[in-house]
């Protein structure tokens, strides 16, 4: 049996790579396993189980990550050592009856995974693509770029796994490392210029220092399918799944995680939507849907004074094609909201989750108040029914405390 297997082996499952377009199974090297395309005909792999496994044969004493460790293609050891029993990423999908009253809808559930190492929506995420390096064995520095929240997660998990690491961020991205730990191995590198440029910027960086940068689309949203993983699980007859989106890696992700659920028999519902919902101003993929033409640069909505800075996204050049594949292919909604309307209903939602024991501050990440604005003002526009039962993925954060740190590094263009 071949490196993969071995590694990928669980107590109920086996998993592979499979090529659908050259029916093989491929045993992938370092860098074609960190892009997950085909060697012969560059098609993205495919995940395949072998096996049979049910919810009932899950370890009852887990909770977290860790409680879907045989579904992630990540190995089992790193994964323990990357998560904490005690205090798991996220809980149980919590019920807010007057959520659900107030929107007229049958059920207002919220999943909220704020609770990893650095206390945002990306530590699922942050999770998986580290303990992917972990497996690999990597032993150079590792870089990565984002508008704050992907950074502040990739690198508190780096510092758990021993890795060295530089973190990429626009300048007014700042205050989105609140509160962190410095770390002499684990930099952070402030870019005092447009955020569209980190990206070309934070690569030909790494390259000339020979570090390894991270930015792998497949691996960013194999993270995200653990949150369906939680859905399905724990409410099987949820039929509309809410999140706030720029790129759209979190929808792209729960919608691998619903493919291998029905494929592993865990989830037979065809019934579900997704309802999106994207700032005002930052809205490309909303903005593009009804126009029925291919995305360009141009095409980028691009703010100049962002209501929320990490909803700034450069990603729907690669990802609008995707997301539309799924919006047309689940009869999915996604719309825009102003910055007024997310103020106006913020107080409510804020108020309600720390009730409800979700700590997050409007003030610190204001991206899933945009989806709760969204859904205020589809109610009073009609537009949901009264047997929806919905899911909230809340993108926020949880309340931050401490300083914020001045960058080890700042550049300019």
């Amino acid at each position: 049996m071949n490196f993969v297997f071995n590694f990928f082996k669980k107590n109920h499952l086996k998993m592979y790579w499979f090529c659908e377009k050259c029916k093989m199974k491929v045993t992938p090297g370092f860098e074609q396993e960190f892009s997950l395309k085909c060697n012969k005909c560059f098609s993205i792999l495919d995940l395949v189980y072998d096996g049979d496994i049910s919810w009932k044969k899950l370890d009852p004493d887990l909770r977290g990550v860790l409680r879907y460790a045989e579904l992630i293609p990540v190995s089992q050891r790193n994964l323990q050592r990357l998560s904490n029993k005690q205090k798991p990423e996220f809980n149980l999908p919590v019920e807010s009856k007057k959520m659900a009253q107030l929107l007229g809808v049958e059920s207002v559930h919220l999943l909220a995974p704020i609770y990893g190492l650095s206390g945002t929506f990306k530590d699922l995420e942050a999770m998986v693509v580290i303990g992917k390096c972990l497996d690999r064995k990597i032993n150079k520095r590792l870089s990565w770029h984002s508008t704050g929240n992907t950074a502040r997660a990739y690198r508190e998990y780096a510092i758990k796994a021993n890795f060295k690491s530089d973190s990429y961020f626009p300048l007014s991205c700042i205050g989105k490392f609140k509160g962190i730990k410095k770390n002499l191995d684990n930099v952070l590198i402030g870019y005092n210029g447009p955020f569209q440029d980190i990206s070309v910027i934070a690569k030909n960086k790494a390259q000339q220092n020979d570090t390894i940068h991270l930015a792998p689309l497949p691996w960013k949203i194999e993270g995200k399918a653990i949150l369906a993983y939680n859905i399905f699980e724990n409410l099987p007859d949820t039929n509309v799944i809410v999140q706030t989106i720029a790129g759209g890696y979190g929808v792209l992700g729960m919608e691998l995680g619903i493919k291998r659920l029905k494929r592993l028999k865990l989830f037979s519902g065809e019934n579900y939507r997704y309802d999106l919902f994207q700032i005002e101003g930052a809205d490309t993929i909303t903005k593009l849907m009804p126009l029925n033409k291919e995305i360009t640069e141009t095409d980028l909505k691009l703010p100049v004074n962002p209501f929320e800075p990490t909803l700034q996204s450069t990603n729907p050049l690669s990802t609008f094609n995707l997301i539309r594949d799924i919006l047309v292919g689940t009869g999915s909604n996604i719309n825009s909201v102003t910055p007024e309307e997310v103020i106006e209903n913020s107080s409510f939602f804020e108020t309600e989750c720390r009730n409800l024991g979700i700590e997050i501050s409007f003030l610190d990440e204001k991206s899933p108040f945009i989806s709760w604005a969204g859904l205020v003002k589809a109610s009073n526009n009609k537009k949901l029914s009264k047997t929806d039962r919905i899911v909230i993925i809340v993108t926020g954060s949880k309340i931050r405390t401490g300083k914020i740190p001045e960058p080890d590094i700042i550049f300019n263009l």
